[in-house]
């Protein structure tokens, strides 16, 4: 036991004094911390008397988009009242439509429209971009209008008839399971974080490993201490500096949304107030998860012999796991659907959708038992395995191991 944690304190320094691990916290952390305080900045920076910008007099009719109008039969008997009705911007009148296209080429004004008749009309722009809301606001509005003109006509109020053209319903939604809407922020954030996380270091047990042996580092320990000790005190140790860097990173971002929570006004509650039961839940999880994969990727940077060959190595588990990946993240929008059942007690994703089925819908508690039973026997499975490779690795050098093979050499041997 005390080889085993010697190698698991040398380890965990090891990760804790890497540049790079230094280097991707700080950025991390810079980045987290600046995003969060953006509201209050801006709120500081706009202190100033808005009617004065530059020292010249500002009015808000300055900003305010313009679009021609061309309505030479009258259709609109009020322009102030469609202007008033149209979100994207206001109205000028133009009588000739030569007038009206030539303003649109020069930029004077955003757009135009020209009405063949009270139910006809030509929507006239530079450019067609795909976010253009002009049709959609214009008529709207115009929608309005006609009604308004219509009933009047008719000698009828319109608003005798808009409480029954637009009621106003009270809906009170009570939910007796996940409020899966509200959950779907932090648990999208929790299963990127952790897949991340895995992705990131398990890279870089395997190349440690590949490293070690390349340089043969690794005859002489396998020699000083057991195999399980080594590769299990490097697992372990990237866990544990892990959680680390990644309680760090959630800390900051709650303290510091803590302190800009007023300049939000509370906008990004429904992601930072994890419940405690989720966040222990997500722990045992994404530990589990993450010793069974990191065991994996360090199995296979015992099977290559040099550095470089380690992404092509692991690019088999790397798919699989991203596939896995996708499975959780469409699975937050259908909990209930099979193919995320399913995941959720096979080991290879059990760890992101189960915790994706109980951050976000309903699960019974002896569903989460049998996954995390499951999970944890596989990774000591996967854990005693990865030992084993480890230690034959130490022997095998020149062309990486294919995977299939491996379960023939561990039998001969």
């Amino acid at each position: 036991m005390k080889s085993f944690l010697t190698v698991l304190k040398f380890e965990v320094m090891h990760y804790l004094k890497a540049k790079v691990f230094q280097i991707t916290t700080l950025i991390l952390l810079a980045m987290i911390i600046i995003g969060l305080s953006i509201p209050t900045i801006m709120e500081n920076f706009n202190k100033d008397d808005p009617s004065e910008i530059n020292g010249e007099n500002y009015t808000e009719s300055e900003d305010v988009p313009h679009y021609g109008l061309y309505d030479p039969e009258g259709y609109i008997q009020d322009i102030n009242l469609l202007s008033d009705s149209f979100y994207l911007g206001e109205f000028t009148a133009y009588t000739d439509l030569s007038s009206l296209k030539k303003d649109i080429n020069n930029n004077t004004i955003i757009g135009g429209y020209a009405l063949n008749s009270p139910t006809d009309y030509q929507y006239i722009m530079l450019n067609n971009e795909m976010m253009d809301n002009g049709l959609y606001a214009f008529e709207q509005a115009y929608t309005y209008v006609y009604r308004v003109q219509v009933l009047n006509e008719r000698n009828i109020q319109y608003s005798d008839v808009e409480d029954i053209l637009y009621p106003n319903f009270n809906v009170t939604v009570d939910v007796l399971g996940k409020d899966s809407a509200a959950n779907y922020g932090y648990t999208y954030i929790l299963v990127f974080g952790l897949y991340m996380i895995i992705i990131m270091y398990g890279q870089l047990i395997a190349t440690a490993v590949a490293s070690e042996k390349s340089n043969r580092t690794m005859e002489i320990l396998v020699t000083s201490t057991k195999t399980s000790y080594l590769i299990f005190g490097k697992v372990i140790a990237g866990a544990i500096v892990s959680l680390l860097q990644f309680g760090i990173l959630i800390g900051a971002g709650k303290m510091t949304y803590a302190l800009n929570a007023a300049a939000w006004d509370g906008n990004l509650d429904m992601i930072f107030k994890i419940p405690g039961e989720i966040l222990l839940q997500f722990a045992a999880f994404g530990i589990l998860g993450y010793l069974f994969f990191t065991f994996i990727f360090g199995a296979l940077g015992a099977l290559v012999s040099k550095t470089e060959d380690v992404n092509t190595s692991a690019t088999p588990v790397t798919l699989i796991f991203v596939i896995v990946f996708m499975i959780a993240i469409t699975g937050m929008q259908n909990t209930e659907g099979i193919v995320l059942k399913i995941a959720s007690f096979i080991p290879f994703s059990s760890f992101l959708a189960m915790f994706v089925r109980v951050s976000m819908g309903s699960v019974t508690w002896y569903e989460v038992v049998i996954s995390l039973g499951i999970l944890a026997a596989s990774t000591y499975f996967v854990g005693v395995l990865a030992s084993k490779i480890y230690r034959m690795g130490t022997l095998m050098y020149g062309n990486p191991v294919k995977i299939k093979d491996i379960p023939k050499i561990l039998k001969s041997q």
